[in-house]
């Protein structure tokens, strides 16, 4: 059994009307293996019927037993960080989360929680989140529909949260590659590259060509590794080199 999941996630839907919502977002529950789902005060028939056939084999037992709460502030109280996605920014949701960094910025137990179809989460709603985010779409079109948004979010937060359990160790950041920089200057002075007598120069040419690379945290280990043997042969011969 793949140990790949969203364990620590809990995906809310808010006042949802039309039960087809319902029954896809119980299936991507399956699909991503998170860990809790529930419906907040929901405004249909989803024990029966379209939803019933939208979430299929497993899935279908995972729609019959989602919990349902009365109120937001009831299905958070168990999570240390709440997501509200929402359609519209303004003075009273601003956004604060980028979806790409969601999964690497908030530890603990996080709730997803995806608003109404018609006008997504009240003011209320959005004040008991902690974060908001937007997705990206067109202009021309930029409304998704309710079990598209919850698909499009599971898919990216299952790939950011489970790269290094796959054997991915995910392109660095800026911030990552600052020390190897570092590494490397210094592997450049021991082999006594300066680049006609501008060390820094050439080292900021290479730093263009990583930066532009996407190198990931196992690449960065293995030119580390390549760095640290040259500084210490350098230095072995230094020390067996006459005066």
């Amino acid at each position: 059994m793949s140990s790949l999941s969203l364990g620590r996630f809990k995906v809310l839907l808010v006042g949802t009307k039309i039960p087809e919502n319902i029954g896809a977002t119980a299936r991507l529950l399956e699909n991503y293996a998170v860990g809790e789902g529930g419906l907040v005060d929901p405004q249909c028939e989803w024990r029966s019927g379209v939803s019933q056939w939208m979430a299929t084999g497993s899935s279908r037992a995972r729609l019959n037993a989602l919990p349902v709460y009365p109120t937001l502030k009831e299905a958070i109280r168990d999570c240390h960080a709440v997501v509200g996605f929402t359609a519209r920014a303004g003075k009273t949701r601003k956004l604060s989360l980028k979806l790409e960094s969601l999964a690497s910025r908030l530890p603990g137990k996080v709730a997803l929680v995806f608003g109404r179809e018609d006008y997504c989460l009240s003011k209320e709603e959005t004040g008991l989140c902690t974060h908001l985010c937007a997705l990206d779409t067109g202009a021309d079109f930029p409304a998704l529909n309710l079990s598209h948004s919850v698909a499009v979010v599971l898919s990216r937060i299952f790939n950011e949260e489970n790269d290094s359990r796959r054997g991915h160790h995910g392109i660095v950041t800026s911030a990552e590659l600052e020390p190897f920089f570092e590494h490397l200057g210094e592997s450049l002075e021991a082999l006594g590259f300066t680049g006609g007598g501008n060390p820094g120069r050439v080292l900021a040419k290479l730093k263009k060509i990583y930066q532009r690379a996407g190198v990931t945290r196992a690449e960065i280990d293995l030119l580390r590794g390549i760095c640290t043997r040259i500084i210490s042969q350098r230095s072995r011969r230094s020390g067996l080199a006459p005066d």
